[in-house]
């Protein structure tokens, strides 16, 4: 069952959650004086589910974000065989 976390199909959905969240979280910013754009006093009750579901999604994404910053492995020395190394550094 943990292979759903890791497929494509759950992340897109996973990105979807985030995106609507931040246009809810937006809806129920704080407009001041310390009430919400809703009306209520801020944090209402939306802004807090919001930023927990938010919250929820976005740890399903943390492992796309860091493996887009892992470095790719570098190609292999050259052999003395190969073309491209000079003679002088064998």
């Amino acid at each position: 069952m943990g292979a759903i976390y890791t497929s494509t199909a759950f992340r897109e959905y996973a990105k979807a959650q985030v995106a609507h969240a931040d246009i809810l979280l937006t809806k129920h910013a704080e407009s001041g004086l310390s009430l919400c754009r809703c009306g209520r006093l801020h944090p209402c009750d939306e802004h807090r589910h919001w930023l927990e579901m938010r919250t929820h999604f976005r740890q399903f994404l943390v492992d796309e974000q860091h493996s887009s910053e892992v470095r790719q492995p570098c190609p292999p020395n050259p052999t003395q065989s190969d073309p491209s190394r000079p003679y002088d550094l064998g």
